[in-house]
């Protein structure tokens, strides 16, 4: 331990820290597992075991603030809390009972995934094979796995540039430490989205569609008790979140292989890798960072005691490097074959659209790696929320030919 190190004095705003969060982590899990962190007033947990337990248990570990203790929200950011809650926002009972009707839709759904996926990749890079260079985010990243969600939902290609604008202000929004014109930019996005889908609700119903939508809104009224709003606000929910992580995760992805060339040669040398390398992708360096849960009830973890009512926050990306749980948890080996870590979560709130992920990542690389000498090519910037762990751009250069 550097002796300097306090805890207390931890940003998780720094640039260095955001860039490179895995030493900042290494420390916490040694020296302060369980710390409160500022300015979001939670308490951050670090290690393997302690974060793990938070995901599994949805008895002690909610969603939401225990029953009775959520007020109405007020003031410029609350107008979303004011919304119904969906899936992603939901605990049991209504969370068992909204899963039990949408996760096999959704499984349907995505059966084309896989084509779609394939077409997409081809059509986004076949103006590249001759070019110099390339933005990964802009004319990959964003395109292909946004393109896969709203074909499987049914939503007309027309409308997806003011949807893919609505989604990244949210994005960026959710960074409390940016101004307030784009918070309340952002708010303005959520409600926009929403009101969207509440109008894609007044047409469907009774009238067959195309599409997840479509299917959705064919189970309102049934004895499953789906009602208009829980398809309004659901469909928010996949919109918003459905892409994102593939988005994301092609952009570290492609960062580490290309830092690591022995594994990118590796993968090319072996296809049937590709499954551990997502994975390895996953664990090394996840979309999602950090997952926040209220205590239920008084409980103690890690030898910490935390009343109800407490928030706490499983730090995924820190978990997924803890050398309790993974060998050489620094080192970047597509060949490690190791399924617990924890970048879609876990537990009963386990990321409903991992399969959509696993299916259109693989291609998205498969396709990418077809491209001639890629190498970065310019400076690359981050998401300024430590919740997220995410490119805002990610410049390549070509071997043009």
């Amino acid at each position: 331990m550097t002796p300097t190190w306090d805890p207390a004095t931890f940003n998780p705003h720094n640039p260095a820290f955001l860039a490179d969060p895995y030493p900042t982590y290494a420390q916490f899990r040694e020296h302060a597992p369980i710390s409160v962190v500022q300015p979001y007033g939670s308490a951050w947990v670090f290690r393997f075991a302690d974060a793990r337990q938070i995901l599994d248990d949805s008895v002690t570990f909610l969603k939401n603030p225990p029953a009775g203790s959520r007020a109405p929200a007020s003031g410029l950011f609350s107008m979303g809390a004011n919304l119904p809650i969906g899936l992603f926002g939901s605990d049991p009972p209504r969370h068992t009972e909204l899963r039990q009707i949408l996760e096999p839709l959704f499984m349907e759904a995505i059966a084309p995934a896989a084509d779609v996926a394939t077409a997409t990749a081809g059509q986004l890079l076949a103006p590249l094979q001759h070019t110099a260079r390339m933005e990964l985010v802009s004319d990959y990243a964003i395109p292909l796995p946004s393109a896969v969600l709203f074909t499987i939902m049914g939503i007309p290609s027309d409308h997806w540039p003011v949807l893919l604008q609505w989604i990244g202000t949210m994005v960026a929004a959710h960074d409390i430490t940016q101004s307030l014109t784009l918070r309340a930019l952002g708010a303005t996005c959520a409600m926009a989205l929403n009101t969207y889908f509440e109008e894609w609700v007044l047409q469907c119903r009774g009238t067959p569609h195309a599409g997840l939508i479509g299917e959705m809104c064919q189970s309102i009224g049934g004895p499953e008790g789906l009602t208009a709003e829980d398809v309004q606000v659901c469909c928010s929910d996949f919109a918003f979140a459905g892409y994102l992580s593939t988005t994301f995760l092609i952009g570290t992805g492609l960062r580490h292989l290309l830092e690591n060339p022995d594994q990118a040669a590796l993968l090319r040398a072996e296809p049937t890798l590709m499954h551990n390398a997502v994975e390895e992708m996953l664990r090394y360096d996840g979309p999602v960072q950090v997952l926040d849960r209220v205590v239920a009830t008084d409980t103690e973890l890690g030898g910490i005691p935390l009343p109800a009512g407490t928030k706490v926050t499983a730090v995924i990306g820190s978990a997924n490097h803890d050398p309790s749980a993974f060998a050489d948890p620094d080192a970047f080996r597509i060949q490690r074959d190791d399924a617990s870590q924890l970048s879609f979560g876990d537990g009963i709130h386990h990321c409903i659209g991992a399969p959509l992920a696993r299916i259109v990542t693989p291609i998205a690389f498969t396709a990418l790696l077809e491209l001639p000498s890629l190498a970065v090519g310019g400076l690359v910037q981050w998401q300024t929320d430590p919740y997220l762990r995410a490119m805002t751009n990610f410049p390549l250069s070509l071997g043009a030919t």
